[in-house]
């Protein structure tokens, strides 16, 4: 009988691949966790409504940890279990910067909706921002009857790290800022993040801290790879992460979210490549 009770993966760069698909290897490891009798959900950047698909694709039957740990949706429900929002204030001084790095791109999300100003560049990378974005000329004015849930900055890889130190530099401690995406720099509600959103879950499930597993690959998973009982690093994650990791799987293209719970969790009962 495997000592862990819960799984959480993250979903873009650890279990998604850049087409959107999810390996046979790594759907039928999932299933055999579940019928093992594990909680497996999924920890992710991505709002409710565009976590969906996957959700349903692993079939998990935990509730979902969404828009980087600001939110926690149950699907079987359909009811939020924790959903903290980006004050309205913040929001719009974050929305003004887009105007100010020309060559930052800004994603408002707000519900299951997503707001920018340059539909054509979303256009072209909306299956990882979401789809379905309505174009507005200016971002602060959606959110004159309800709090954004986060922003999403989309700049070049090689400027990430500088609009990383900035963004955080502006918000200090009013937000949580991460980087989700080679290419995204986040800010999130202060007291979102995965590891947060995963604690909640776990006692909301009843499950020690010790019989979780997290797998991820990027900045904005460091919190929970760092609270579960198993913190697992993605092969083609960021180098700070693997640091930090109880272990280091083999990458997204090597199916590693796969042999990570084959190796830990099913007892080295490996599967099919």
């Amino acid at each position: 009988m495997s000592a862990f009770k819960l799984i959480a993966l993250d979903l873009d760069g650890t279990t998604v691949h850049p087409d959107l698909s999810i390996s046979p290897r790594v759907l039928r490891t999932v299933q055999r966790a579940r019928e093992s009798g594990l909680w497996v959900t999924v920890a992710t950047g991505r709002n409710v409504a565009s976590t969906r698909r996957f959700a349903a694709q692993l079939g998990i039957n935990a509730p979902a940890i969404c828009l980087q740990g600001g939110a926690i949706y149950d699907y079987q429900t359909e009811r939020y279990l924790r959903h903290i929002p980006l004050p309205r204030d913040l929001a719009c001084e974050l929305a003004a910067i887009e105007r100010a790095q020309t060559a930052w791109r800004a994603a408002l999300y707000q519900g299951d909706r997503i707001y920018v100003t340059d539909g054509v560049f979303f256009g072209r990378i909306d299956d990882l921002v979401g789809r379905g974005f309505t174009v507005v000329p200016d971002l602060c004015a959606v959110l004159a009857s309800e709090d954004a849930d986060k922003i999403l900055f989309a700049v070049d890889p090689s400027q990430a790290p500088a609009a990383l130190a900035h963004l955080r530099a502006v918000v200090g401690e009013r937000a949580v800022v991460v980087q989700s995406h080679a290419r995204f720099v986040e800010v999130n509600p202060l007291g979102a993040d995965k590891g947060a959103a995963l604690q909640m879950l776990a006692a909301h499930l009843g499950v020690a801290r010790e019989a979780v597993m997290a797998i991820g690959d990027q900045g904005n998973d460091a919190t929970m790879i760092a609270w579960a009982g198993c913190g697992v690093a993605m092969g083609n994650g960021h180098a700070d992460l693997r640091a930090i990791a109880d272990w280091v799987a083999p990458s997204i293209e090597a199916d590693g979210a796969a042999i990570a719970i084959e190796r830990f969790v099913l007892d080295g009962e490996l599967g099919e490549s």
